[in-house]
């Protein structure tokens, strides 16, 4: 099985099946992608590929631009629409009655209502209030009924279980709490609440802290003396919530690169909400049933009046149990309203018999630590998704959550190039399974060379399938390398003309994915336990593969036996010549493990990896993760597979570059491989704009070698077919990218639709033309779908 393939399994199996466009290639359907079209259905393999389809490995050529449907796509969501000029200011609503100040600082002021425990948080420049519930005229004209009027006044929302097990809602307001104790502290409160309803008790901490407000859930304060158990608690969800289109505005969504919801008082009605866990769904409590949307950044926004003010959410302790709940204009009320829910307690159903029959249930133990959301205010020129990406950077630099920065600046060598190899896949027979060879250590010298002798000297090769059985033989892969390929001294040479080359060669490996007849592994002992005890099993071939790979089960590893696998082949890896590793599931990963031995939660799931990356630090080993949590980059060589898109939600308005602008110039990031791309041309733009840098994935021998394989979902591999568009689109990328490697984005501006400039800290500009026709404004031009490069010494 692929690397790609193995990856979208597992996302697919992860149940993220409403994730970004970029995630969702595994089988047959796909949303639409944001630069303008999917990937091709899947469809069964046909038993030979005559000469007349030989074209189909070749790389798919450019889409015709229809000039005709090109304003709608623009005005997509897959896109980003121009902002209204001009916008009128948002008008200052004056404090309310009722309201004492409890904390202050040289930009800011927070009051509180000591009735309903509502607050108010004033920007001291501008004299902007946010506000905790809606005011009192909205409230009138949504004619709510009780239970939605009550929640919007609450200070907090809450999910419980029932003593029968089943899950209610409810809020503060309904259940009748109480306040028993308000107790000044720096800056702030702490109120402790009484729900007597339920017998529960908890503490909430509202302070004012330099850069905004913290609302924090005090998990030992939590008491519960009856027989209802909390499910889970949103802290003063209605913070900032808009009315229809009464602001202008947005939420921003941490959905993909990014997404909008614009403030619209035209909408369709909508069923549900937007709900993304953090970091996905745990699957050792879930398993692969149920859907859940990608959120790899715990992160969220609300802007009133762009450019004016907004707030970035950032949820901190509690993280590892949380979702991003976004409630359009058009679900249950006309409010929109943003904020994290923090999972107290998940249900579950638990199967009593093997015919599957079952109950459901609820974890009895509590999530650990405290819940805290942290909201920054921001204001002016800031008040906007790209200020948000900057306060996000500018959070993660204080707090030592990125890389450390380059020893020395980008030479003249230019942008990097990914470029992965396939080497050995294994291959179905009629008695015994075989190995089908793809690309050799030494045929994967000579594609460097030829790349190399085209003028591309800064590369990033990568070795998928270099395990003894090729790609799907064993899982996890042991340090020996396939003979087929050239075995250990054919590697060791490889690594030795890369060492003498300057190109970065690494190993593509994972330490999630377990199959049952590795000889590293033990089922029984290696793989993780779900709530209900039994092992997490999946199948981690598609259904056209079943037939002739099902026997090979496969499960997930122990995070501790993840520790160990790695600290081995680290080793292993510097002895053979290799210094740099690509980990593919595990950096997005995150589970539970319910061993009675020894259970391990997500937060200590996520401590373990972070010292696997340690592990490779202290051996000199370069570390590069595929689409990693925010809780691994620090320690990231690189980011592979980029999301350039969004997931194109119908509530959705618009796709921006949220995380590649809080990213760029403090960790390289690399797009996904660009085999498949439907127009490469429109796809090179968006790849451009984004900052990310290209990526293929070759073999030396023709694609439709890969036909009976579990890899046969490849389309277009073969590298005398790709090397021109290869070194086509690496050129064309080099000349924009190179001159910003380095640097921060620092603004992104859509000036019309179609076209976009994205500017850096350094003074350079890059612009954007996705549209058929040539732009041109005062000394700048842009031909039709084409870009170009402005400030540090260009045009």
């Amino acid at each position: 099985m692929s690397d790609t393939g193995k990856r979208k399994l597992l996302l697919l199996a992860a149940a993220i099946v409403l994730g970004g466009a970029a995630l969702l290639n595994a089988y047959d359907v796909r949303p639409t992608d944001a630069a303008g079209g999917g990937d091709r259905p899947r469809s069964e393999p046909s038993a030979a590929k005559p000469e007349a389809e030989a074209q189909a490995e070749a790389p798919l050529e450019p889409a015709l631009p229809d000039v005709r449907n090109e304003s709608l796509l623009f005005r997509s969501n897959g896109y980003t629409m121009p902002e209204s000029e001009p916008q009128k200011p948002v008008p200052a609503a004056p404090l309310r009655p009722n309201y004492e100040k409890i904390g202050e600082n040289g930009s800011m002021a927070l009051y509180l209502n000591r009735q309903t425990f509502a607050i108010q948080l004033q920007d001291s420049a501008s004299g902007y209030v946010w506000s905790s519930e809606p005011s009192e005229s909205d409230l009138q004209a949504e004619q709510l009924n009780e239970d939605w009027k009550n929640a919007m006044q609450s200070p907090f929302l809450l999910d419980y279980y029932t003593g029968d097990g089943q899950r209610a809602s409810s809020n503060y307001k309904s259940l009748q709490g109480k306040a028993a104790a308000v107790t000044s502290i720096d800056n702030g409160v702490e109120i402790a609440f009484e729900l007597p309803a339920i017998e529960m008790s908890l503490n909430i901490r509202v302070a004012l802290e330099e850069d905004g407000v913290v609302f924090k859930l005090l998990n030992d304060s939590l008491v519960e003396k009856g027989p209802d158990k909390l499910a889970s608690v949103q802290l003063y969800p209605f913070l900032g919530a808009v009315r229809g289109a009464s602001v202008p505005g947005y939420m921003l969504l941490p959905d993909g690169s990014g997404a909008l919801i614009r403030f619209t008082s035209s909408h369709t009605s909508f069923d549900e909400p937007y709900t993304g866990q953090i970091y996905y769904n745990d699957l050792g409590i879930g398993g692969f049933e149920g859907a859940m949307n990608k959120v790899g950044v715990p992160v969220f926004g609300i802007v009133h009046g762009v450019k004016q003010n907004a707030l970035l959410g950032i949820v901190e302790d509690g993280k590892m149990n949380a979702e991003i709940v976004a409630y359009p204009s058009g679900v249950n009320t006309s409010f929109y309203w943003i904020s994290p829910r923090f999972i107290i307690r998940s249900g579950y159903y638990q199967p009593t018999s093997k015919a599957m029959g079952g109950i459901n249930m609820y974890t009895k133990t509590k999530t650990e630590g405290d819940k805290q959301v942290r909201y920054r205010l921001l204001s002016g020129e800031q008040s906007d998704y790209v200020g948000m990406a900057r306060s996000y950077r500018s959070y993660m630099k204080e707090r030592g959550m990125l890389p450390a920065p380059r020893a020395s600046k980008p030479d003249s060598k230019g942008i990097p190039l990914r470029i992965d190899m396939l080497g050995a896949e294994m291959t179905s027979g009629l008695l015994k399974r075989g190995v089908v060879k793809m690309t050799s250590f030494s045929e994967a010298q000579s594609i460097l060379q030829d790349l190399q002798q085209s003028g591309i000297s800064n590369i990033r090769a990568g070795l998928q399938g270099w395990g003894k059985g090729g790609e799907s033989g064993s899982h996890p892969a042991a340090p020996k390398f396939e003979p087929a390929l050239g075995g250990s001294k054919g590697l060791r040479s490889l690594a030795a003309y890369a060492k003498q080359q300057d190109i970065e060669l690494y190993l593509n490996t994972d330490y999630s994915y377990m199959q049952d007849k590795s000889p590293r592994v033990e089922p029984r002992t290696d793989s993780v336990r779900m709530i209900t005890n039994r092992l997490l099993e999946f199948d981690a071939f598609s259904r056209y593969n079943r037939e002739r790979f099902g026997d090979l089960k496969s499960y997930l590893i122990r995070p501790e036996k993840a520790l160990s696998l790695a600290k081995e082949d680290f080793q292993a890896f510097r002895e053979a010549g290799i210094q740099n590793v690509a980990i593919n599931g595990t950096g997005f990963l995150l589970y539970s493990d319910f061993n009675k031995k020894q259970a391990i939660r997500r937060s200590e799931a996520a401590e373990l990896y972070g010292k696997l990356g340690d592990e490779a630090a202290g051996q000199s080993i370069g570390l590069s993760w595929l689409e990693p949590n925010d809780y691994m980059w620090k320690h990231a060589a690189a980011y592979f597979n980029m999301p350039l898109s969004s997931s194109q939600f119908v509530y959705s308005t618009d796709t921006v570059p949220f995380l590649p602008m809080a990213l760029h110039g403090s960790l390289d990031y690399f797009a996904d491989h660009g085999n498949n791309n439907p127009d490469p041309e429109l796809d090179l733009l968006r790849m451009i704009e984004y900052g990310a840098y290209p990526s293929f994935l070759v073999t030396k021998e023709p694609t439709r070698k890969l036909l009976n394989t579990p890899s046969n979902d490849l389309y277009t591999t073969e590298y005398s077919d790709w090397a021109p568009q290869i070194k086509k689109q690496y050129a064309k990328a080099n000349e924009a990218l190179k001159q910003v490697m380095d640097a921060e984005m620092t603004d992104r501006e859509v000036i019309e639709e179609g076209i976009v400039k994205v500017s850096y800290g350094n003074g350079v500009a890059i612009w954007i033309n996705y549209t058929s026709r040539d732009y041109a404004s005062g000394a700048v031009s842009v031909p039709a779908r084409d870009m170009a490069v402005t400030g540090g010494g260009q045009g």
